[in-house]
C-alpha cells in the first residue's frame, strides 16, 4: 500500500477517535456543544500537522535527489577541485616569494649586493638592468658598479612599471639610516605575475620591498664593520694587517708592484712642543692627503707610530718615483696643520719571487738613506742582491709573462 495512503487513513482514523471520545465524553455532561466543538478543532489540528510533515518529507527528498544527481555531482567536484588548484597556486606563489629572504640571508658585500637583488626581482620582472643606489655623503652611490642610468625620485615605497613599460623602483630607505633604491631599468612582468592584477603586482613589489630593504640594512652594517676592523679611525687610512694581506695578493699575482715608506720628520718634536692632540691632528692630516693624491687602486696602511705603507699596483720603480716625489711635495705644502711638516720616503720595487717583508724591509732601508741625508726627500732602495748585476746595475723588472706594461704615474 501507498505510504500517503497510509499516512491519511491513520490521520482520518485519529479524526473519528477524537470525535468519538469527545460525544461520549459530552453525553454525560451539560457542556456538549463546547465538547464538540473543541473535539473537532483537536481534530482538525492534528490532520493539518500530518499534512504539513507530509510536505516537508518530500521537499527533503526532492532536495537529496537533487544533490546526489550525477550532474550536480559533477558541477561539485570541478568547483573543489578549481578551488584546489588556485589554493594550491597561492601558496606556491607565496613561498617563492618568501624564498627570496633565505636567498639573500648570505649577501653582505656590497660588491655582490647589486647582482644578489636585481636576481631576486627577476623572478618576477625581467629587465635590461639593474642598480642598487644609497645616498651617500650628499651623492647617490651606485653599489657594485656604474649606474645604468638617473637617480630614481622616490615618491612612494613601490612604483610599478607602467603598461608600455618603464622603471620598477622599489625605496628602501626603510632599513637603513638615509636613502636607498633598487631600480630594474626597463621592467617587464615575467609569465610568474604575468595573469595576476596589478593589485597582486603591487603586493609582490611591496613584500620583495621589505625584505630587501632589511638586507640593504645589513650589507652596509657589513660594510661599516669592515671599515671599522681595517681602517685606522684617526689617519682614514687602512690598518696595517689589511695592508700586508692586500699586498700578499698582489705579491701573489705578480706584475709591477712598488712600495713606498713614509715617515714624519721630527713627529716627536710636535708632540712634545706642541701636545699629543697637535700630533694626532698631523697624523690625521697626513694619512687624508696621502690617499687623496693616489688611484683608488694604490692603497695606503699606517704601518707604525707616525710610519705609513704605500702600495701601488701596477707601478715599476720610475713611475713609483714619480709618485713618492709628488707626495713629499704634497705633504711640505700642507699648511692647514699645527705645524710645517715634512717627510721621509723610500721607494722600491718588488723583484719577482721575493718575499714580502724583504721588499719592505728595503723600502725602510731607503727611507733611513733619506733621514740620513737630510729628511724632506725621496730615497731609492737597492735591489735585491740577487738582481745586482756586477757592476752595480740593476736589471730591469719585468711581470711573469716576460712584458713590461706602460704605467702612468699616479
Amino acid at each position: 500500500m501507498n505510504p500517503s495512503t497510509l499516512r491519511i487513513g491513520s490521520t482520518i482514523s485519529g479524526v473519528a477517535f477524537s470525535l468519538g471520545l469527545g460525544l461520549f465524553a459530552s453525553w454525560h455532561t451539560e457542556a456538549w456543544i463546547p465538547a464538540v466543538c473543541a473535539t473537532l478543532g483537536g481534530a482538525l489540528g492534528a490532520w493539518s500537522l500530518a499534512r504539513a510533515r507530509e510536505g516537508e518529507a518530500d521537499d527533503t527528498r526532492k532536495t537529496l535527489s537533487t544533490a546526489w544527481s550525477p550532474e550536480m555531482l559533477a558541477i561539485r567536484r570541478q568547483s573543489l577541485v578549481k578551488e584546489q588548484v588556485e589554493l594550491e597556486d597561492t601558496q606556491e606563489f607565496q613561498r617563492s616569494v618568501f624564498e627570496v629572504s633565505a636567498e639573500l640571508v648570505g649577501c653582505v658585500e656590497e660588491a655582490d649586493a647589486r647582482v644578489r637583488f636585481t636576481a631576486a626581482l627577476r623572478r618576477y620582472w625581467a629587465c635590461t638592468a639593474g642598480d642598487l643606489l644609497v645616498w651617500d655623503k650628499g651623492a647617490w652611490r651606485s653599489l657594485g658598479g656604474e649606474s645604468a642610468g638617473p637617480p630614481p625620485e622616490l615618491v612612494e615605497t613601490v612604483q610599478l612599471p607602467g603598461a608600455a613599460g618603464g622603471d620598477l623602483i622599489l625605496d628602501l630607505s626603510a632599513g637603513i639610516s638615509g636613502r636607498g633604491a633598487l631600480i630594474l631599468r626597463n621592467a617587464r612582468p615575467q609569465p610568474s605575475i604575468l595573469h595576476r592584477s596589478d593589485d597582486e603586482r603591487r603586493q609582490v613589489a611591496e613584500i620583495l620591498q621589505s625584505q630587501l630593504a632589511l638586507s640593504l640594512r645589513r650589507v652596509l652594517l657589513y660594510t661599516q664593520l669592515k671599515d671599522l676592523a681595517r681602517v685606522d679611525p684617526l689617519t682614514g687610512t687602512h690598518r696595517r694587517w689589511y695592508g700586508e694581506s692586500r699586498l700578499k695578493e698582489l705579491l701573489k699575482a705578480g706584475g709591477d708592484i712598488a712600495v713606498i715608506l713614509v715617515d714624519i720628520d721630527h713627529f716627536k718634536r710636535v708632540n712634545d712642543t706642541l701636545g699629543h692632540s697637535a700630533g694626532d691632528v698631523v697624523l690625521g692630516g697626513v694619512g687624508r692627503a696621502l690617499t687623496g693624491l693616489l688611484r683608488p687602486t694604490d692603497l695606503v696602511c699606517r704601518f707604525g707610530g707616525e710610519e705609513f705603507l704605500v702600495i701601488l699596483a701596477g707601478t715599476e720603480a720610475t713611475a713609483a718615483q714619480v709618485v713618492a716625489e709628488r707626495l713629499r711635495a704634497l705633504i711640505a705644502g700642507l699648511n692647514d696643520l699645527p705645524a710645517p711638516v715634512t717627510i721621509s720616503l723610500g721607494v722600491a720595487s718588488w723583484a719577482q719571487n721575493e718575499p714580502l717583508y724583504d721588499l719592505v724591509a728595503r723600502a725602510d732601508a731607503a727611507m733611513y738613506q733619506a733621514k740620513h741625508a737630510g729628511r724632506n726627500q725621496v730615497a731609492i732602495a737597492l735591489p735585491p742582491a740577487s738582481e745586482r748585476s756586477q757592476d752595480g746595475t740593476t736589471r730591469r723588472i719585468r711581470s711573469r709573462d716576460g712584458t713590461q706594461p706602460p704605467n702612468s704615474p699616479s
